[in-house]
């Protein structure tokens, strides 16, 4: 069966009972693996459940229309995100049989999950940007009822309370030079994505992650604790702070500054190979800006990065965006990073 073909579906052969056994040590893979331009659908068995960070990981037994039998590594998103939509790992038992659908992988027999119909008629979806394919009944990624702002004496002040990532947006118009644009080509996301292993993701990239923020006062300096790979970052609000004094790091050195409701931190001393998961490179001279702006009702918090890189960029540009919003009584979990 062509794997090009749209909503293509392939039948389970035999039923295969297996223990819930890890992975093989695969690691994390770059959604620049995957097309996201086409959906596909399987049918097959559950032959293993992986449900850790930094993505939940399922292993599907199924056979082509010529009798072959392959074996679909499904990737999701993080134990995290998928646990606070309400999927628990118990709701996907070994040996089930389920119909799922997905974004392929153009390198190896995987996909992108972004739907799973359980043997119950309940559909997961595991994405925020799908809709329900075959059941009524489903669970998941379904619209946050509105909330109600956080009043100013009501023990949240400001930016400093824990953020959700509504919507990212990446600039794919980059203004690459020469040797960077030659650089993102070669990049292979299955073997050059240092992500592998668990390593965490540094500046600005770092940023631009679909789980939790969280802003506290350190005296006077910032704590921003980024979820995702249970990162720290520290934001130096002092006047005179001398970044060619700071050691260089994947986080670099953060120095912020208010600006009425927003804060600007300018963050330097990045040593960190890539401003994002797509293989884009960067130097050591980046300089990332950020701004993030809170709405005026304090529901919401805006956050952009600017980009400033003369080893790699022909002009600064702004990489990304998130409005990030307010959602009573979120926190930051562990992420717990697993080897599998």
């Amino acid at each position: 069966m062509s794997r090009t073909v749209r909503a293509s579906t392939v039948r389970l052969n035999a039923l295969l009972v297996l223990a819930l056994i890890p992975f093989a040590a695969t690691g994390h893979h770059s959604n620049a693996e995957y097309d996201f331009d086409t959906v596909e659908e399987y049918e097959g068995q559950i032959l293993e459940v992986s449900w850790v960070n930094p993505h939940v990981r399922l292993s599907l037994r199924s056979v082509r229309d010529d009798g072959t039998e392959v074996i679909w590594d499904l990737e999701a998103q993080a134990a995290n995100t998928l646990v606070r939509r309400g999927l628990r790992p118990e709701l996907i038992e070994i040996g089930d049989t389920v119909k799922v659908a997905g974004h392929p992988s153009g390198r190896r027999d995987s996909m992108y999950l972004t739907n799973l119909l359980l043997t119950n008629g309940t559909e997961i979806r595991t994405r925020g940007d799908t809709e329900p394919r075959w059941s009524a009944e489903h669970i998941g990624f379904d619209p946050r009822a509105v909330t109600t702002p956080p009043s100013s004496d009501g023990g949240v002040a400001g930016i400093f309370r824990v953020w959700t990532p509504a919507d990212r947006v990446r600039n794919t118009d980059l203004p690459l030079n020469d040797v960077a644009r030659a650089a993102k080509q070669s990049w292979d996301p299955v073997t050059d994505d240092p992500q592998i292993g668990c390593r965490p993701i540094g500046m600005p990239g770092a940023m631009f992650s679909p789980l939790p923020i969280e802003f506290s006062r350190n005296g006077a300096d910032i704590t921003l604790r980024i979820e995702e790979w249970d990162s720290v970052r520290q934001i130096d609000m002092s006047p005179d702070a001398e970044p060619q004094d700071e050691p260089v790091t994947p986080l670099g050195y953060a120095v912020g500054r208010w600006e009425g409701d927003t804060l600007v931190v300018t963050t330097t001393n990045i040593d960190y190979p890539y401003m994002d998961e797509q293989g884009t490179p960067q130097s050591e001279a980046v300089e990332v800006v950020e701004r993030f702006t809170l709405s005026a009702d304090e529901q919401t918090l805006d956050w952009e990065a600017i980009v400033t890189d003369p080893g790699t960029l022909t002009a600064p540009v702004v990489a990304f965006t998130t409005r990030l919003e307010w959602i009573p009584g979120e926190r930051i979990r562990p992420f717990d990073c697993a080897v599998r």
